[in-house]
């Protein structure tokens, strides 16, 4: 019973808050975006990528929040950030050519 019990306790579900905060932010960001791309007569293509780029930037913020140190929560972050404007050069300087 004892071993049941360890099984169920908090130290077994480390992540787990992490994990549903981390994929239902990005999840639902991505569909957002594309949502938000065909309304504006997009192919939808534009709006997953950004709103996947923006999601995964929150959703890892607030998944980190919970389970890591402020510190590795703003590096997290700041790392997340500093590829968005990577990927709009990369599909700016693609799209001329």
């Amino acid at each position: 019973m004892d071993g049941l019990i360890q099984f169920f306790s908090e130290y077994n579900y480390d992540g787990i808050v992490y994990g549903l905060i981390d994929n239902g932010v990005l999840g639902f960001s991505t569909l957002l975006g594309i949502d938000i791309d065909r309304y504006f007569r997009g192919s939808g293509i534009h709006g997953a990528i950004y709103g996947a780029l923006l999601g995964n930037t929150l959703s890892d913020f607030l998944g980190a929040i919970v389970d890591f140190p402020l510190l590795l929560t703003i590096n997290i972050t700041a790392g997340c950030l500093i590829i968005i404007p990577l990927v709009w050069l990369y599909l700016s300087i693609s799209k001329r050519h």
